[in-house]
């Protein structure tokens, strides 16, 4: 609803409510605060974060504990040596006391840190409650020698040195270090009057540690903020090269399959006639140098062409990969090699292999083509499917070639075509 008014001419004048406004206003406000002191992370983020700045932390505080336990024991023997006479006068009775204090209480920091450190993980929480002991009792310890100060010197440099280097050294969640500061500096202000007497150093003192308490504070958010937010962006680096990775790894696939589609025939699965031309000079290569046999079969499917006009295409299809795949059947495990040359003609490449050795296996080929009993008939030679093999074997040299090794195959395989359904090496 709005509030209205008559103006003077008796019109109604309406005033908007504000409390809309001021709502948003409020809400803003609210939001501005939360991420000025919360940095927005994920559950799983922030325990790895967590985990992250206690390394640091951990690593830091033993330093910072052993360091301060080494100076404790020097001050407090210094102390003693400069103030022998009067060592249990005030207030150097309470310097002593102090040092003795810091430490004993750095030397239980350091164990405790290096026994809950060992296993970080499962210690979490008691590591980040200890922590912010740690750092309380370094302030309160600060603050409370600067006290002991006012009564001589009238300095604060102990407690300011102590608030800056809480801010600059470890790394803590924002809202807990400014309860920290908040809680220590707070007495730290109403106990000065009591150990300072003259009002104008009380209000120097007040003004420069208070200034030095939100400077380092700001300093500390500054120094959390920038740790999340490498935090943040390394996540979010190693989580692109992962995807890149990935998408690496498909295209390295696709690249695979695509380069195995180039080099096989869609058909039966074996090499395509490209592939079998870049592998038998390969091949030829090596055996010559090693100066070993490469035999070379021609296989053809015989009456092909009367199968394919009795049954059709699509039955002459899977004629020819069933051949393929019995080809096959005998190479794989080893280094030969099974390639459609055309049609229905494979070429079989055997590295290593003498004719003897050859002719074996392109019988046992033959006659396992012949025992699938596959009809065919309009065969002249046999009721069922059968192959007819051309067999040739040489040692490469510089005076042989790879022409004369196919060209030889391929009168092998006339020869065997001439009688049909048998292996013949020349």
């Amino acid at each position: 609803m709005q509030n209205s008014t008559l103006n003077k001419y008796g019109e109604s004048l309406h005033t908007p409510q504000k409390d809309g406004g001021s709502l948003n206003l409020l809400k803003k406000i609210e939001e501005f605060i939360k991420s000025f002191f919360i940095i927005s992370m994920s559950d799983s983020e922030k325990h790895e974060f967590e985990i992250s700045i206690n390394k640091i932390n951990i690593a830091r505080a033993k330093v910072t504990s052993l360091t301060f336990a080494i100076l404790e024991a020097l001050m407090l023997t210094i102390h003693v040596i400069a103030n022998k006479a009067r060592l249990f006068t005030i207030p150097y009775v309470y310097y002593g006391f102090m040092y003795i204090l810091m430490l004993l209480v750095m030397l239980v920091f350091l164990i405790i840190f290096s026994i809950l450190g060992a296993d970080l993980s499962n210690n979490l929480i008691k590591l980040r409650t200890i922590g912010i002991f740690f750092i309380g009792f370094i302030l309160s310890w600060c603050a409370a020698i600067s006290l002991l100060d006012q009564l001589s010197s009238g300095q604060v440099i102990v407690y300011i040195e102590a608030v800056l280097s809480i801010a600059i050294t470890p790394f803590y969640k924002p809202l807990r270090l400014f309860l920290v500061y908040i809680t220590i500096h707070t007495i730290f202000l109403i106990a000065l009057p009591y150990f300072q007497e003259y009002p104008q150093l009380i209000l120097g003192n007040s003004i420069n540690t208070s200034t030095f308490v939100i400077m380092s504070w700001a300093i500390s958010y500054m120094r959390y903020k920038k740790q999340a937010e490498d935090f943040i962006n390394k996540k979010i680096i190693l989580k692109k090269n992962e995807e890149l990775q990935l998408i690496n790894m498909q295209l390295q696939k696709v690249n695979q399959n695509l380069e195995k589609l180039s080099m096989t025939d869609s058909l039966t699965g074996a090499f395509n006639r490209y592939s079998f031309e870049r592998l038998i000079i390969d091949e030829w290569n090596r055996c010559q140098q090693q100066s070993i046999p490469l035999s070379l079969m021609m296989v053809d499917i015989d009456f092909f062409k009367q199968f394919n006009d009795t049954y059709g295409h699509q039955e002459g299809d899977r004629c020819i990969k069933l051949v393929a795949d019995i080809l096959a059947a005998y190479t794989n495990g080893s280094s030969y090699m099974v390639a459609r040359y055309g049609g229905d003609e494979f070429f079989v490449l055997l590295p290593d292999t003498n004719k003897e050795n050859a002719l074996n296996l392109a019988e046992q080929m033959r006659k396992t083509v012949e025992e699938k009993y596959v009809p065919h008939l309009n065969s002249n030679i046999s009721d069922y499917v059968t192959i007819s093999v051309g067999i040739n074997t040489i040692i490469p040299s510089a005076e042989s070639s790879i022409d004369e090794l196919i060209s030889n195959t391929d009168k092998a395989l006339y020869l065997a075509k001439k009688r049909r359904n048998c292996s013949v090496a020349v």
